[in-house]
């Protein structure tokens, strides 16, 4: 299953970064099947793996980019990215939801059908759905249809440095639509049955004995998390040291979650022994609790794969004594690819396919290294062995995600997972045993206590020095750290003759990298415009320095400014903000802040020219030998014609930033539409930068 996994999720790779026309994809696979059906069958290769497992690999490398340029929407007549009209209406159906709060509905739908002047048609696509919620009805569900009158809107808005790219996000879903409809603008239409409905009424039920059980609100906004998924009742403090702290993953109710009850059952029905009547059955429960928890946490993609992987485990384990694991493993990949081969690029998969890939390979290793008398170290020694093997995988492609790192994730996890792992259990005794006399006080009391105690642990670790450090690295970088990775395992595990080549070689190139990265961030100056609707907020860096347009105080006392700048300065990896004040920025004198010039509401740097305009501005350009990089307009409700002509004759492009009137802003925009000249509006869409 490896040597047919690994060239499959190559194709697909490679079809999704260089995506070829239907047509030459299937004579690809035509040509290739034909040559491989030669090799097997003639009696030339008949004895000759050299031939033959190559073939075999190659039709699989072409199959994999065959069956992902087939699923490819993009070649789909019918999909929605080829309407006439994005106007709308739509006919939509639910497909996961992402989050509920007090006024808002998020959710992955599948278009059903449009409206295009008036004739409905069949269109399918993914969309990213925002829904304000309609007071005194029930929220959508999953499997609900829905019909939106409201239009599509490509998912283009420009992040903060450092901040959620929803564009990337959404891509990884399969999304590059999004739709946000007002409460008047939708209503439910139907409902399509799925086997999750009979788990519906108990997941209903489950949040008002929660909710009846006397967990205190945060206690219970973390029950909620770990055993549903449901995060919508973490405050921003809670999910903030989840993250830091390393152990975000244990409030995804994904593979760790599924798991958990893999491993609890497999613990507690071991002692049936290795009979064949005995694995058969112990497969069966397995099976039908692995499911049962899907069908209640409303199978979402995440629980979906990983109920899926932990299925062909159970099944292999029924079928034989010793099942290979690793096999097992690909084999899951390759099912689960055949059914969505976009899965690949989903981050979720990715992760959980490499830490369980982590823990086939090291974990083994690891624990042979101690094997400790005593039961607590045992246990304490396994679950940090687990952690290393999984961390081992999942590292790189950590880094290269989410540009940080938590340092201080294995005793977090020692201490976290342990205690989440109880959590889940001591939970569902208590949805069970909660109203029982005593009992469900006693209960109570210590699911209490351990949640607490959970908080309270990822609190300290992410505020332990240098918890979460920003590490910057490039797709380079991550596969060179991969390689160095897989000759630490080559060299370790198989004795492989030149893995020690493979680590040196691949260090060297991550050195040679950082270095030259290190020389270009020196040379480089960066005009930043933060996505702000209603203020204008600004910074200048040059080098590793950076420059805020914002006063001291104001910083001091704005939180959102505050996450916006350590945000952008993480990502880039700047020193600690300076800050320039407006008012220094209009005086006429010459102020020098850092690496930054100002004056006159001209702002410089190195290769960067910088100026604003307001209402209390009198523009005076430079003249074109001196051209302006980009022109800020903020700050006015009335603009003509004749002020934008003195502007763009002095700049390469105009920038709308906050605070400026409807009016205004939608003729600066038509004004540049009609003169060709590049215009940004920070409202619509997002962040403005601009890199020299």
């Amino acid at each position: 299953m490896v040597r047919a996994a690994v060239p499959f999720m190559l194709g697909i790779a490679w079809s999704t970064w260089r995506t070829p026309a239907p047509g030459i994809a299937a004579a690809a696979l035509v040509l290739i099947s034909l040559a491989v059906a030669l090799v097997l069958l003639l009696p030339v290769f008949r004895d000759s793996r050299w031939e033959r497992a190559p073939a075999i690999g190659l039709w699989c490398f072409v199959f994999g980019m065959f069956w992902q340029t087939l699923r490819d929407p993009s070649h789909d007549r019918f999909h929605v990215s080829g309407a006439g009209s994005v106007e709308g209406p739509w006919a939509m159906r639910i497909d996961a939801l992402n989050g509920i709060t007090e006024k808002l509905v998020r959710a992955d739908a599948a278009i059903l059908a449009g409206s295009d002047n008036g004739e409905w048609r069949y269109r399918n696509g993914k969309v990213m759905l925002t829904l304000m919620r309609r007071v005194g009805e029930r929220d959508p569900r999953v499997g609900d249809e829905v019909l939106i009158d409201a239009p599509l809107a490509r998912i283009e808005r420009v992040p903060d440095p450092g901040g959620f790219d929803r564009r990337a996000w959404a891509a990884s879903r399969g999304m590059d639509l999004e739709l946000f409809a007002p409460p008047e603008d939708w209503r439910m239409i139907g409902h399509r049955a799925s086997w999750t409905d009979a788990f519906g009424s108990m997941r209903d039920r489950i949040s008002s004995w929660l909710s009846a059980s006397g967990l205190p609100q945060r206690e219970r906004a973390l029950v909620k998390a770990l055993v549903l998924g449901l995060r919508d009742e973490l405050d921003g403090e809670q999910k903030n040291a989840f993250v830091r702290s390393g152990t975000v993953h244990v409030l995804a109710v994904s593979g760790t979650h599924v798991g958990f009850i893999y491993l609890m059952l497999s613990f507690l029905l071991g002692w049936w022994g290795g009979g064949r009547r005995a694995r058969l059955l112990r497969g069966v429960l397995v099976l039908l609790a692995l499911w049962g928890y899907a069908g209640l946490t409303g199978a979402c993609p995440s629980v979906l794969r990983a109920t899926i992987m932990f299925s062909l485990f159970t099944v292999a384990g029924m079928s034989s004594q010793r099942a290979d694991t690793l096999n097992s493993l690909f084999a899951a990949a390759l099912v689960l690819l055949v059914w969505d081969p976009h899965m690949l690029v989903e981050v979720s998969f990715q992760l959980s396919f490499l830490a369980v890939l982590g823990i086939v390979i090291f974990y083994s290793p690891l624990m042979r290294l101690w094997s400790p008398e005593n039961w607590l170290l045992r246990n304490v020694w396994a679950l940090t062995a687990m952690s290393l093997s999984a961390q081992l995988f999942t590292t790189p492609v950590s880094l290269y995600l989410f540009k940080a790192f938590p340092v201080w994730f294995l005793p977090a996890n020692l201490v976290v997972v342990t205690a989440a792992g109880f959590a889940v259990y001591g939970a569902v005794a208590l949805l069970v045993l909660f109203k029982v006399p005593f009992l469900g006080a006693a209960l109570t009391w210590a699911m209490t206590l351990l949640l607490t105690a959970v908080d309270r642990a990822t609190i300290f670790f992410a505020g332990l020095p240098g918890a979460y450090p920003a590490v910057r690295i490039g797709l380079p970088e991550t596969l060179l750290l991969y390689l160095v990775v897989a000759g630490f395992a080559g060299h370790w595990l198989w004795r492989w003759r030149g893995a020690r080549w493979i680590i040196a070689s691949s260090v060297v190139g991550l050195l040679g990298i950082w270095g030259a990265r290190a020389v270009q961030q020196q040379e480089r100056s960066v005009f930043t415009v933060y996505d702000d609707r209603h203020v204008l907020q600004a910074g200048l860096s040059a080098g590793r320095d950076l420059v805020v347009l914002c006063e001291p105080d104001t910083f001091a006392a704005d939180p959102w400014i505050q996450q916006k700048v350590e945000r952008h300065r993480r990502s880039a990896g700047l020193n600690a903000p300076l800050f320039l004040s407006p008012a220094t920025l209009r005086a006429d004198t010459i102020t020098v802040t850092g690496p930054t010039v100002s004056a006159a509401e001209r702002w410089s740097a190195p290769h960067l020219r910088i100026a604003f305009f307001n209402a209390a501005s009198e523009w005076s350009g430079p003249t074109r030998a001196a051209r302006l990089d980009a022109v800020v307009v903020h700050d006015l409700k009335y603009l003509e014609g004749s002020t934008l002509e003195r502007i763009a004759a002095t700049t390469d492009r105009i920038v709308l930033a906050g605070a400026m009137s409807w009016k205004a802003r939608n003729f600066a925009r038509q004004w540049c539409a009609d003169h060709n000249m590049p215009c940004h509006d920070v409202r619509d869409q997002g962040a403005f930068i601009l890199e020299r």
